[in-house]
């Protein structure tokens, strides 16, 4: 199953045979309203027709570039093997080459567990890129180009919600905004914004920051050049179209927080500046509103990026906790900023002493 600009294409390959049958444009649930609302097929309808009539030995074949399409597949209870590097090669992994993956390599490919997540069992291999970013990470930050949250001297505050736009919760976020007057960053996914340009506009109508999210959730360091090109470009295309042609803030958040020196490079280089985040308030694990909102409050101090989300999932709770969050952080005598402002108002480091010759 690979990607395009138009959405999913599937490719399959039977045992006796090279990979065949028409691509099929394309999310059951929230990834087939997707494709639904911008009339196309619906890929996981389909997948779920193909695995029944082939129930001896089918699976779905995705890349780390798919990062929407895991969750719903397994609550169908259809396999899923992820092809990582260096079986890949520079992200633009097509539904023909993944499939023929599934038939002549199907050693090389990684099982996902029925209820984990897209990039299980390499947590090692994550931790270690994101270790080995740290240096990176702090000339960024020196010249304004990456914002982490946290160790600011001014009691300011940045909320951010991840995954949408949703056709339901978004807008409920964006009445709890409205309510309160408060400003946040919205990291669109490409394809939820093409299904869904109304909403995109209303958060751009809004004053709220339209940040990048990448085209279809996909783990950035994976990819090369091209394929990180096309991510990035087809998602500012979608939020520039909905916006009547309006480019999108220059900010970009990478699904999973996933960054390796080469990718923090690559982004600034394009021009955006990466948004990652102090205060995670776990939302996607459903823990209850009460819970949601004590873990941001909890959390948060001086120049805190609040991580949320308004899309990939049921976000009630989200839209519930958010009235106490707003509140509790100005009972507290927090201001809720946009992420410009409260990267302006970061303390100046010291400039470092000139190497001596």
């Amino acid at each position: 199953m690979g990607l395009t600009r138009e959405g999913y294409r599937i490719a399959v390959v039977g045992a006796d045979d090279g990979p065949s049958g028409a691509p099929v444009p394309s999310g059951m649930d929230e990834v087939d309203e997707v494709y639904e609302r911008c009339g196309l097929e619906r890929p996981v309808a389909r997948l779920a027709e193909l695995a029944g009539e082939s129930p001896d030995g089918f699976a779905v074949v995705l890349d780390s570039a798919n990062g929407i399409m895991d969750a719903p597949l397994a609550a169908l209870g259809i396999p899923v093997l992820r092809a990582d590097p260096p079986v890949l090669t520079d992200g633009r992994t097509t539904a023909r080459s993944l499939a023929a993956l599934g038939r002549s390599h199907r050693e090389a490919l990684t099982a996902l567990p029925p209820d984990g997540w897209t990039m299980a069992g390499r947590e090692d291999g994550i931790a270690a890129e994101e270790a080995a970013s740290e240096p990176v990470e702090r000339e960024l930050e020196d010249q304004g180009l990456l914002l982490v949250g946290g160790g600011g001297s001014a009691p300011l505050v940045a909320l951010t919600f991840d995954d949408g736009p949703h056709p339901e919760y978004t807008p409920q976020v964006l009445d709890v905004l409205a309510r309160y007057d408060a400003p946040a960053a919205f990291f669109c996914i490409g394809l939820h914004a093409l299904a869904h340009p109304g909403v995109v506009r209303r958060i751009a109508a809004e004053g709220h920051t339209l940040g990048n999210h990448s085209w279809s959730h996909a783990y950035l360091p994976d990819l090369g050049p091209i394929g990180l090109r096309e991510q990035l470009g087809f998602t500012a295309d979608a939020l520039a179209r909905a916006c009547g042609g309006i480019r999108p803030s220059r900010w970009l958040r990478p699904p999973y927080g996933g960054r390796s020196p080469e990718l923090l490079k690559a982004v600034a280089g394009s021009g955006l500046s990466t948004a990652l985040w102090d205060v995670d308030a776990k939302d996607w694990s459903r823990p209850g509103a009460e819970v949601v909102a004590e873990r941001v409050l909890n959390g948060v101090g001086p120049g805190s990026v609040v991580l949320m989300h308004d899309g990939g999932g049921d976000r009630s709770q989200t839209v519930a906790a958010l009235p106490e969050v707003i509140t509790g952080l100005r009972r507290r005598g927090y201001r809720i900023v946009g992420l410009d402002e409260l990267l302006a108002a970061r303390p100046v480091r010291p400039l470092r002493p000139a190497a001596s010759s």
